[in-house]
């Protein structure tokens, strides 16, 4: 192989070394990592207008962040973590807890977490409510995956983005049909929609 010909590779291959560590830190940079404490407010609410609220844990996995887009990212949500926020006697926490858990609700000992997977999050017109964007995804609940679209205020830092959202789903389009019957009294059905809010804040690395 002649010197011109070696100069060449060697010239390719710093280019691509060069190209491939701006990518590297150009992904790293774009990463955003959620905090430990992440967490979701809900309520589940009977046909008189009782309701049963709580918190459940979010776990973040590979959000990234392309200038004022998240382009993509997974949210786990593991089912242990439910918490009753009610002002309850600790065994009916305990129990409402256990049922949620069990076959009539989230069924963890099938599917132990709730995923939502990020497709996109762009900006758009702020709505009535403060919201700026449209994060566009698919949950996955009860083994069944289906698309939820979320609108959310994001507010985007040199450090962090944080994300508010308020929104509501219906538990029955993913299989939840526990205590749903028309033949139920008010004090005994439960309302199709569950309300949800997130509120957490995920660093930029």
């Amino acid at each position: 192989m002649n010197k011109l010909k070696m100069n060449g590779f060697k010239l390719i291959a710093i280019v691509m070394c060069i190209a491939l560590l701006v990518a590297c830190k150009k992904d790293k940079g774009n990463l955003l990592v959620m905090d430990s404490s992440a967490k979701a407010s809900w309520k589940g609410y009977l046909e008189t207008g009782y309701f049963n609220s709580g918190t459940i844990k979010l776990e973040g996995e590979d959000i990234f962040l392309e200038g004022d887009k998240i382009t993509r990212g997974k949210i786990n949500i593991p089912i242990t973590s439910i918490l009753i926020t009610n002002e309850l006697p600790l065994e009916k926490k305990i129990e409402l807890t256990e049922h949620l858990q069990a076959v009539d609700f989230f069924n963890l000992a099938v599917h132990p977490y709730v995923t939502y997977t990020i497709r996109s999050a762009e900006k758009k017109a702020v709505d009535a409510q403060g919201n700026n964007y449209l994060i566009k995804g698919s949950m996955k609940l009860l083994g069944k995956e289906l698309s939820l679209d979320i609108p959310a205020k994001i507010n985007i830092s040199n450090t962090a983005v944080s994300v508010v959202s308020n929104f509501k789903f219906d538990r029955t389009k993913w299989g939840m049909n526990f205590a749903t019957s028309d033949d139920l009294p008010a004090d005994k059905k439960i309302k199709n929609e569950i309300e949800i809010e997130l509120d957490f804040t995920a660093t930029r690395f």
